[in-house]
């Protein structure tokens, strides 16, 4: 089994904490229009998540866990995630920025390099990057800081 479809049919409860987050950062600035909407129903599928667990968890937002990711990967692809969601109505919204800051640091990445290394996710989303590109960039910016 390669690493993204263990990642993707792996544990359903660090999925269902995975769509949480981007329910989050979609609704930071008060409204998840329909390309975060559409965003979020296209990562939901990669994991196996339903349109109908998605809508339970966007009721329920508040009330579920975080479940971390487990390994180096997970943590890089759920972080390039979360950039997409940023950038999924093509505006960095500060209330956006927040929260994908506080997530980076929930998944683990040190403060002191937080600012930057959202800077650089949000960069490698811009450039429209395939999620290995994202991975590989990710992990570059992590060893150089």
């Amino acid at each position: 089994m390669s690493f993204i479809d263990a990642l993707y049919s792996g544990d359903h409860a660090k999925a269902k904490s995975h769509i949480r987050n981007l329910v989050r950062i979609a609704c930071a600035d008060g409204i998840m229009d329909d390309a975060e909407h559409k965003l979020l129903l296209k990562i939901a599928r990669k994991y196996e998540v339903s349109e109908e667990s998605v809508q339970e968890i966007i009721e329920q937002v508040d009330s579920l866990p975080f479940t971390p990711p487990s390994s180096k990967e997970e943590r890089y692809v759920q972080l390039w995630n979360l950039g997409r969601m940023v950038m999924a109505d093509g505006i960095k919204d500060p209330g956006e920025l927040s929260k994908i800051s506080q997530f980076a640091i929930g998944l683990g990445f040190k403060a002191e390099i937080v600012p930057g290394l959202v800077v650089e996710v949000i960069s490698i989303v811009e450039a429209k990057s395939y999620e290995e590109d994202a991975i590989e960039g990710i992990d570059k910016y992590i060893k150089k800081h």
